[in-house]
């Protein structure tokens, strides 16, 4: 599925699709069917799911795929990103909001600083990291302009600024590498992946199954 670049949508219902019909110890089941889609599909103003439906008359169970309206448009939660561990000034933004003094109940009081703490942290992200794509571009476009330095003026100091634009354009994909594994929850991530079409739609692909776009009651409303 990797090297194909294709993703599981995903089911609902029985966690299994197909059945050998043996009785005792010989009864087994499977999950052998499947949809996948290219990270094309995850660009649709739709949302593919599939159910997995009653296994009759065949030993597989066969597959109904819907598409649904997307209603995705909601606040998203706050995440912990753990590229942020890498400055130590973090502990210090926790620390000093965590001792700010609040008054209530100590459900109140709990709630209360993790509020703070959140709203700390946003703001201590966008002066620390700030916009960790325009970084990576920004640094990309100063090793360009050192290499042009260094060809058309071969000098030490043309060298010495090449080498510090390279070392900041590594962080700066570092931070970002950091960024997407974290939000994808790839654990195949590797060198030179992490700009990759089939990275950026892996994590469009696991938000889309992760939204709730209907609720049925006991009525069938």
């Amino acid at each position: 599925m990797e090297e194909a670049e294709v993703f599981d949508v995903g089911f609902s219902c029985s966690s299994f699709t197909w059945c050998n019909n043996r009785q005792g110890r010989a009864w087994i089941w499977k999950r052998l069917d499947r949809l996948l889609v290219n990270g094309e599909c995850s660009e649709l103003p739709s949302v593919v799911s599939v159910t997995h439906l009653a296994r009759h008359p065949s030993d597989h169970a066969p597959l109904k795929v819907s598409y649904t309206s997307r209603t995705d448009d909601k606040p998203h939660a706050f995440r912990f990103l753990n590229v942020w561990t890498s400055r130590a000034s973090l502990l210090d933004v926790i620390r000093n909001t965590w001792q700010q003094e609040c008054h209530g109940s100590p459900l109140r009081v709990l709630c209360s600083k993790l509020l703070a703490a959140r709203r700390a942290i946003q703001e201590w992200n966008k002066n620390s990291f700030g916009n960790i794509f325009a970084a990576s571009r920004e640094a990309e476009a100063s090793v360009t302009r050192a290499e042009a330095r260094l060809d058309n003026e071969p000098s030490e100091d043309a060298q010495v600024e090449l080498n510090r634009a390279q070392a900041q354009l590594n962080h700066a994909l570092s931070v970002e590498e950091q960024f997407w594994k974290q939000k994808a929850r790839v654990k195949w991530l590797r060198h030179g992946d992490r700009n990759s079409k089939f990275f950026h739609a892996a994590l469009r692909q696991r938000r889309l199954q992760g939204v709730i776009h209907r609720i049925k009651d006991m009525n069938g409303i």
